[in-house]
Protein backbone atom coordinates (compact mmCIF):
# COMPACT_ATOMS: atom_id res chain seq x y z
CA UNK A 1 0.00 0.00 0.00
CA UNK A 2 2.95 2.14 0.53
CA UNK A 3 3.12 3.37 -3.55
CA UNK A 4 -0.41 3.43 -3.35
CA UNK A 5 -0.43 6.42 -0.73
CA UNK A 6 2.95 7.80 -2.42
CA UNK A 7 1.17 8.27 -5.89
CA UNK A 8 -1.94 9.22 -4.27
CA UNK A 9 0.17 12.13 -2.84
CA UNK A 10 1.70 12.97 -5.91
CA UNK A 11 -1.06 13.16 -8.00
CA UNK A 12 -3.75 14.31 -5.78
CA UNK A 13 -1.56 16.45 -2.96
CA UNK A 14 -3.69 17.73 -0.36
CA UNK A 15 -1.84 21.25 -0.20
CA UNK A 16 -1.50 22.88 -3.71
CA UNK A 17 1.35 25.63 -3.11
CA UNK A 18 3.68 26.78 -0.16
CA UNK A 19 4.92 30.03 0.36
CA UNK A 20 8.72 30.54 0.56
CA UNK A 21 10.92 33.46 1.49
CA UNK A 22 14.62 33.13 -0.67
CA UNK A 23 17.48 32.78 1.50
CA UNK A 24 19.81 34.19 -1.09
CA UNK A 25 19.79 35.24 -4.92
CA UNK A 26 18.82 32.51 -7.45
CA UNK A 27 18.37 31.85 -10.88
CA UNK A 28 15.85 29.33 -11.78
CA UNK A 29 15.15 28.63 -15.17
CA UNK A 30 16.33 32.14 -16.31
CA UNK A 31 14.20 33.82 -13.52
CA UNK A 32 16.05 35.50 -11.47
CA UNK A 33 15.24 35.69 -7.87
CA UNK A 34 16.32 37.56 -5.37
CA UNK A 35 17.04 37.14 -1.51
CA UNK A 36 14.11 37.96 0.55
CA UNK A 37 11.55 38.08 -2.16
CA UNK A 38 8.60 35.81 -1.49
CA UNK A 39 8.64 32.68 -3.78
CA UNK A 40 4.99 30.83 -4.33
CA UNK A 41 6.10 27.48 -4.57
CA UNK A 42 2.97 25.25 -6.84
CA UNK A 43 3.21 21.67 -5.56
CA UNK A 44 0.47 20.47 -7.07
CA UNK A 45 1.77 21.39 -10.84
CA UNK A 46 5.35 20.76 -9.56
CA UNK A 47 3.64 17.20 -9.00
CA UNK A 48 2.97 17.02 -12.70
CA UNK A 49 6.62 17.79 -14.14
CA UNK A 50 7.25 15.87 -17.35
CA UNK A 51 10.85 16.43 -16.67
CA UNK A 52 10.71 14.42 -13.13
CA UNK A 53 7.91 12.06 -13.72
CA UNK A 54 7.16 10.14 -17.40
CA UNK A 55 3.52 10.05 -18.53
CA UNK A 56 2.82 12.37 -15.39
CA UNK A 57 -0.71 13.00 -15.74
CA UNK A 58 -1.30 8.95 -15.05
CA UNK A 59 -2.24 7.54 -11.93
CA UNK A 60 0.71 4.79 -11.51
CA UNK A 61 1.25 3.00 -8.18
CA UNK A 62 3.63 0.96 -10.08
CA UNK A 63 5.83 4.28 -10.04
CA UNK A 64 9.55 4.31 -8.81
CA UNK A 65 11.14 6.47 -7.70
CA UNK A 66 8.48 8.99 -6.79
CA UNK A 67 10.42 11.82 -5.93
CA UNK A 68 6.99 14.01 -5.36
CA UNK A 69 6.89 17.21 -3.26
CA UNK A 70 3.42 16.75 -1.15
CA UNK A 71 5.11 15.98 1.62
CA UNK A 72 7.68 18.57 1.60
CA UNK A 73 11.70 18.16 0.89
CA UNK A 74 14.95 19.03 2.77
CA UNK A 75 14.00 21.16 5.46
CA UNK A 76 10.79 21.25 5.50
CA UNK A 77 9.98 17.89 5.14
CA UNK A 78 6.54 16.91 7.21
CA UNK A 79 7.59 15.58 10.51
CA UNK A 80 4.03 13.79 10.24
CA UNK A 81 4.90 12.15 7.04
CA UNK A 82 5.20 8.63 9.01
CA UNK A 83 1.67 9.18 10.38
CA UNK A 84 0.10 10.06 6.90
CA UNK A 85 1.10 6.94 6.04
CA UNK A 86 0.26 4.65 9.27
CA UNK A 87 -3.50 6.83 8.80
CA UNK A 88 -3.61 5.69 4.63
CA UNK A 89 -2.44 1.87 5.20
CA UNK A 90 -4.95 1.37 8.24
CA UNK A 91 -7.99 2.96 6.55
CA UNK A 92 -7.38 1.12 3.24
CA UNK A 93 -7.06 -1.62 5.08
CA UNK A 94 -10.19 -1.33 6.80
CA UNK A 95 -12.21 -0.52 3.57
CA UNK A 96 -10.70 -3.75 2.13
CA UNK A 97 -11.39 -5.88 4.74
CA UNK A 98 -14.78 -4.42 5.18
CA UNK A 99 -16.16 -4.38 1.50
CA UNK A 100 -15.27 -6.74 -1.21
CA UNK A 101 -15.93 -4.35 -4.13
CA UNK A 102 -15.45 -0.28 -3.83
CA UNK A 103 -16.60 1.09 -7.32
CA UNK A 104 -17.21 4.32 -8.42
CA UNK A 105 -20.25 5.78 -9.68
CA UNK A 106 -21.21 6.40 -13.31
CA UNK A 107 -20.87 8.60 -14.50
CA UNK A 108 -17.43 9.46 -12.74
CA UNK A 109 -16.81 13.27 -11.24
CA UNK A 110 -14.83 14.43 -8.48
CA UNK A 111 -16.23 17.32 -6.78
CA UNK A 112 -13.20 19.11 -5.83
CA UNK A 113 -13.30 21.46 -2.50
CA UNK A 114 -13.79 25.40 -3.49
CA UNK A 115 -10.27 26.04 -1.90
CA UNK A 116 -7.75 26.54 -4.40
CA UNK A 117 -4.36 25.94 -1.76
CA UNK A 118 -6.01 22.96 -0.29
CA UNK A 119 -7.03 20.49 -2.36
CA UNK A 120 -10.44 18.03 -1.00
CA UNK A 121 -13.02 16.46 -2.23
CA UNK A 122 -16.30 17.51 -1.41
CA UNK A 123 -17.75 13.98 -2.18
CA UNK A 124 -16.62 11.29 -3.81
CA UNK A 125 -19.97 9.00 -5.19
CA UNK A 126 -18.76 4.68 -4.70
CA UNK A 127 -20.83 2.03 -4.66
CA UNK A 128 -19.67 -0.89 -2.14
CA UNK A 129 -20.57 -4.11 -1.54
CA UNK A 130 -19.64 -6.87 1.22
Amino acid sequence: MYHLTEETLRHRPSFQMTIRLAKEDAELNGQVISKGQVVLAMIGSANREESKFCNADVFDIHRHPNPHLALGQGIHFCLRAPLVHLEAKNALAALLKRYSTIEYQEPFTLYPSENSAVYGLRSLPLRVSK
